[in-house]
């Protein structure tokens, strides 16, 4: 069936509603076909499988002991050996040495193009971890990296590239395991995401808030935490997430940081959940599911789970402060956070697994007058931008405030020039230039800050 399906295959190109003419597929699976992902697997599973028979070599050696996180030296180890992750045909090598990784990118090279695949060099790149030495007290020190041999792989007369990061499914990886390339990544795509639907969130008012929420819950909050289940986060990263996401929330409701209306109480309003509890529920529910793999002939549990509770062995953390947080150690944290007694037993089940973690990220429906709310703090700002209030002879009076570009006359081009620097700007820049290079004048024609 699967031969006559391919047979005499053709197809056709549409360029600008235009078709051309029809071609013979010789080679391949046709785009689009349902047995073609599944085809296209068989094929490039047995392809991997004989380059690493040929290849013959190692890859990262963890130990795998219990299901936990909490380790003695007295525990039954299990090596795990972790050579390739795979999906689709994006494929990461893990090799303790260059000469490891060398022979096996030289032998996929050869065995793919044996099975009329050919590898792309542009998209190929290797990257080192980075390690800092220690000194005999097992503290490290600081800037210093431990030396690690030049790669140099050439494939078809083409180097690879040597990188800082890459990104794998969507999420950066570095060499210094920092998450903040993959944040201010994740960023720009949401704030992307969240610009092109700014006809219907900001400028549409027959749109209810209610509907520009869900809008946002479901085209931008899945954008900016995407791969947050294996985030590890610092405080300063996880305040500029927030920083955002409370920014797309002011904007949805009409306010901006010049009204003063709180972070909480924008949380109330809208009855949205603080971003840093969806972050551990997402953390948490990954955890969860990856507890519950167990193979179902033998009750083993599968790769997936044993990489995630598996260890170096015979390594050890630094002695001296400063050292980041392990994903673990954040799953310890949150499963505090919230309030979880007992773990081990909670997440067996999985519906009260999810009752337990959900409980702190569910949606309230908005206040019933947050328009009405709005409005206040809208007015409120306007009458304080307005006036000014000052002290004369020790007693406070209120004054009009007096802005830059009511004082300065503009020229031909709309421009405002600074009465000192003489420097010309346009009106969205010339007041704060003015209030830090001419104080005197701005103190003489009383423009208060």
């Amino acid at each position: 069936m699967l031969k006559l399906l391919y047979k005499n295959s053709k197809a056709q190109v549409r360029i600008n509603d235009e078709l051309s003419d029809s071609f013979d597929i010789e080679t391949g699976v046709m785009q689009g076909g349902i047995p073609s992902p599944i085809l296209f697997n068989i094929l490039f599973d047995y392809i991997m499988r004989k380059v690493i028979e040929e290849a013959n070599v190692e890859g990262i050696k963890l130990g795998y002991g219990t299901n936990d996180f909490f380790h003695t030296a007295k525990d039954i180890v299990d090596e795990l050996n972790i050579l390739t992750l795979m999906y689709a045909d994006d494929v990461a090598v893990m090799c303790n040495n260059a000469n490891d990784l060398e022979k096996f990118i030289k032998t996929f090279e050869k065995v793919t193009q044996e099975f009329g695949l050919t590898m792309s060099v542009k998209k190929t790149c290797i990257m080192s971890l980075k390690q800092l030495k220690e000194d005999s007290a097992r503290r490290i020190i600081k800037d210093e990296e431990v030396d690690i041999p030049d790669i140099d792989i050439v494939i078809r007369n083409q180097k690879v590239d040597i990188v800082e990061s890459f990104a794998y499914l969507g999420c950066f990886v570095s060499r210094d395991q920092s998450p903040e390339k993959e944040t201010e990544t994740r960023i720009a795509k949401a704030s992307t995401a969240f610009n092109m639907l700014r006809n219907a969130i900001r400028y549409r008012k027959s749109i209810s808030i209610e509907a520009k929420l869900r809008i946002f819950r479901a085209c931008v909050i899945p954008v900016l935490l995407y791969g947050s289940e294996v985030w590890s986060l610092t405080v300063v990263q996880e305040r500029r997430l927030n920083t955002f996401y409370m920014t797309c929330l002011r904007t949805i409701i009409g306010v901006n940081l010049g009204d003063k209306m709180a972070n909480e109480t924008i949380l109330d309003l809208t009855g949205q959940p603080c971003l840093e509890n969806i972050m551990r529920r997402n953390r948490l529910r990954w955890f969860g599911h990856v507890n519950r793999m167990e193979n179902s002939d033998d009750a083993e549990p599968r790769s997936v789970k044993k990489t995630m509770f598996s260890y170096f062995p015979d390594s050890k953390r630094p002695r001296n402060g400063g050292v980041r947080k392990r994903w673990e150690d954040k799953i310890m944290d949150d499963i505090g956070k919230f309030h979880i007694k007992n773990w081990r037993r909670d997440i067996i089940n999985k519906d009260q697994w999810r009752a337990l973690i959900n409980k702190d990220v569910h949606m309230r429906p908005i206040h019933s007058n947050i328009k009405g709310i709005v409005h206040e703090y809208k007015d409120r700002a306007q009458k304080r931008r307005a006036n000014v209030v000052v002290t004369v002879n020790g007693e406070m009076t209120v004054k009009t405030r007096v802005k830059v570009t009511e004082v300065l006359a503009k020229n031909q081009h709309n421009n405002y020039a600074c009465p000192k620097c003489h420097r010309t700007f346009k009106p969205q820049g010339i007041t704060n230039h003015v209030k830090s290079c001419a104080k005197e004048w701005c103190q003489k024609n009383e423009i208060n800050n």
